[in-house]
């Protein structure tokens, strides 16, 4: 026996056409080879793409909630700065009238004649008076005095005393107590004023007294863009849209511009509050937030550009996709190679496996050995082997590809809570330039403090990270008893615990995150300096605090939700196929059951069964397309009414067994909206029909004509008084509701014994 070694078996020529065989065969679809890199990179792609999309839907969202919470808080803050200077009007003329002297004075003008030496020395006093108030405050330009009958006998501007102003408002509402008339335009002065009255006198009302004061600095106010960007501004807007402060492009003038968008559509026209994102009066797309002023009858916007507002976002989403796609590339690339130095060894193992399968053992006669089964097997387990090794290998990476995404889908589902609360902390010590800030949750297993997010010192100092809710502490007293705690001095207040590291602190500021009497955490801030927070600190803390609370509830609410959902959706398909197909199939079965016996009987009878066997399959069939289609509301939209009002026909018919003749004149698409309420209008009259009609025929007549949709059901039943039932027993109200909110009417015709004829209408727009 002739016996050549395995070296020497290397060194054998190859046959061309098993090269060029073995070549196609790593080409094919089929091949381990292919299969491994196609599935390698999909499951790299849908990952990438899986994670850009969440990254890109929540960043948005998330850019879009900083920039309404920044305008929020610059409304607020321009609005405080409005309601002092309205404050500070009203003070000053209280200011003016201070003393018994001036009321003396006032009332000397009243009751002496205008040529008298008293009536002159009082002028005289009361004009030096007026004039050296108005230019120590700065606040005025006019300050008038009236008489109870709106004749001005005493005025800061010459040519004024002796007009009558008793048809203005602020007259009529002064004699009634403090007053401040809406902004308006003043010819003499060419600018916008307000004008602030108040009676005076206390017992006995000897007249008004008014100032008119200039908007300039309201105009101060509200360029002040700080928090606004470089595209940003606030401004304020009349009850009559014009626009009465300076506007940042100087082709809009006061008061010549009127502005008109959504935001002061909804400020002027219902007095509230609100944010959205709309087109500006520049033509622009802006975030805006905006506030009704009761006490000067205006709206405060606060705008900013969506291009700016968005734009750090845009370039960091831009960022992940880019390293998405060369994350891919590079997983592409290191998929070839990997299935590469797999599929060569597995290819070399499948040509022996397959020569030993088929028995070609030619290339083996040539290499002849004593113990050729035991080649043979050890050859085939080595093969085995290393088969098995490469699966093992995939299934390895498959699943640690499978795990790396569902943490990172888990890591997306809080991840807007996790990205909010870093950045509130970041950006109340950014802005308001604090020492430290603290976000503090009380985990709900532990009951303990846990510091969530930081900013300032926090960051990299001592563990201060978990505390218990009982212990000691400005925190934990807040956290406690739920309510706000300032302290501006903390060196001399036994509350406070000292933690080295955290640099000097010297005021905190904590207050409480809870959802009504449910405690969540703790906003903490900290200054270096003494007396460094106040109201406005308190009440702008405490306002995001709130937001947190609702951003915390709605994350861990969010789990439950979808749970309720889920049952409330299994219970209402369960009930519909009780009401619905079982009843149907029910009736099919008993007629099937009975079929047979009445058939040899009765022929003629067995047909009619037959025919009503027949009938009401086919209504089963209907009844459970119908309920497909409820299961999957685009399918209402996505298919012709025709169709749908066909359906709902032969699920009718194969219920009751009467004629239900469908008439469909002309064809056309109709608007979502209005193909929606077209079929639920004729899903509730035919159910109206089924339960109370007792009729024998019924017409259905869907006309489509160029100028409008018209939609008929009518039947020959009982009929009824529509004076004498409600609306809502039948379902009437919810097919006029229906019909109204697409901008028609559904009409109810029907007498006792006439049967019932509902028409509902469109009309196209053009």
């Amino acid at each position: 026996m002739i016996t050549i070694s395995e070296d020497k078996q290397a060194n054998l020529p190859q046959d061309p056409s098993i090269k060029r065989e073995r070549s196609n065969r790593l080409l094919r679809i089929g091949t381990i080879r292919t299969r491994i890199l196609i599935t390698f990179v999909l499951l790299v792609v849908i990952a990438a793409v899986a994670i850009s999309m969440v990254t890109v839907v929540l960043g948005t969202r998330d850019a879009r909630n900083r920039v309404v919470d920044q305008l929020e808080s610059v409304a607020t803050l321009k609005q405080s700065e409005i309601q002092t200077w309205v404050d500070g009007l009203q003070i000053n003329l209280d200011i003016v009238l201070s003393g018994q002297q001036v009321f003396d004075q006032i009332n000397t003008l009243n009751e002496e004649p205008a040529g008298s030496d008293a009536f002159r020395d009082a002028h005289d006093a009361l004009q030096t008076h007026f004039n050296w108030t108005a230019e120590q405050m700065g606040l005025f330009e006019e300050l008038f005095l009236m008489d109870t009958e709106g004749r001005v006998i005493l005025s800061t501007r010459a040519g004024q005393e002796g007009e009558k102003h008793n048809i203005y408002d602020y007259y009529k509402e002064g004699l009634k107590g403090h007053y401040i008339q809406q902004p308006s335009h003043s010819l003499s002065s060419g600018g916008m004023i307000v004008v602030v009255s108040q009676p005076v006198g206390d017992d006995e009302t000897l007249g008004v007294l008014a100032g008119r004061a200039s908007l300039e600095s309201l105009n101060e106010i509200m360029i002040e863009r700080t928090g606004l960007g470089d595209t940003g501004e606030t401004y304020l807007v009349g009850s009559n849209y014009r626009l009465l402060t300076k506007s940042r492009f100087e082709e809009y003038l006061v008061p010549e511009t009127y502005v008109r968008s959504d935001g002061t559509d909804a400020t002027v026209e219902n007095h509230e509050n609100g944010s959205g994102r709309y087109t500006s009066y520049s033509g622009a797309s802006v975030f805006g937030v905006y506030h009704w002023l009761p006490e000067l009858q205006v709206a405060l916007i606060a705008e900013q550009e969506e291009s700016e507002a968005l734009h750090a976002t845009y370039m960091a989403l831009i960022v992940i996709v880019c390293v998405a796609l060369v994350a891919v590339v590079i997983a592409a690339l290191a998929s070839v190679f990997l299935t590469r130095s797999i599929a060569a060894p597995l290819a070399d193992l499948a040509d022996t496996a397959t020569a030993i399968a088929a028995g070609d053992l030619e290339r083996i006669a040539k290499v002849e050995r004593r113990d050729e089964v035991g080649t043979v097997a050890q050859a085939f387990n080595t093969m085995t082997h290393q088969l098995r090794g490469s699966v093992k290998s995939l299934e390895q990476r498959t699943e640690q590809l499978r795990t790396i995404n569902e943490v990172g889908r888990s890591i997306s589902s809080i991840l807007n809570l996790d990205e909010l609360l870093p950045f509130v902390a970041n950006s109340l010590r950014e802005t308001f330039k604090y020492h430290n800030v603290g976000i503090i949750l009380i985990d709900q297993d532990s009951s303990a403090l846990v510091l969530k997010a930081s900013a300032g010192t926090y960051e990299g100092g001592p563990d201060i990270g978990t505390a218990a809710l009982e212990s000691e502490g400005i925190a934990s007293m807040v956290a406690q008893q739920g309510e706000s705690l300032l302290i501006n001095d903390i060196l001399g207040d036994p509350i406070y615990c000292c933690i080295e590291g955290l640099g000097d602190t010297r005021s905190e500021l904590a207050v409480p995150i809870q959802i009504g009497d449910r405690m969540l955490g703790v906003l903490d801030i900290e200054s270096d300096r003494i007396n460094a927070f106040d109201e406005l600190d308190l009440f702008t803390t405490q306002t995001l605090a709130d937001q947190l609370a609702i951003a915390i509830e709605n994350a861990r609410l969010y789990e439950h939700a979808q749970e309720l959902a889920t049952v409330e959706e299994r219970q209402r398909l369960a009930r519909d196929l009780h009401d619905a197909v079982t009843q149907t199939l029910f009736s099919a079965s008993l007629i099937a059951e009975v079929l047979p016996r009445l058939w040899e009987k009765n022929p003629e009878e067995g047909k009619k069964r037959l025919e009503e066997l027949r009938r009401s399959t086919r209504g089963a069939l209907a009844e459970m397309r119908m309920l497909l289609l409820e299961l999957r509301p685009a399918a209402l939209t996505e298919a012709n009414l025709s169709e749908l009002l066909k359906q709902m026909t032969d699920a009718a018919i194969g219920k009751l067994g009467i004629p239900f003749n469908l008439s469909v004149e002309g064809q056309g698409t109709l608007p979502t909206d209005v193909q929606i309420t077209f079929y639920r209008v004729a899903q509730e009259a035919l159910n109206n029909i089924q339960k109370h009609a007792s009729a024998n025929e019924v017409e259905i007549t869907l006309r489509y004509q160029p100028e409008s949709v018209t939609l008929i059901i009518s039947d020959n039943g009982i009929g009824f008084d529509p004076n004498s039932v409600s609306a809502e027993h039948l379902g009437l109200s919810i097919m006029c509701e229906r019909a109204e909110a697409i901008g028609t009417e559904c009409k109810v015709e029907s007498e006792i014994g006439q049967g019932t004829r509902i028409t509902v209408m469109w009309q196209v727009l053009v």
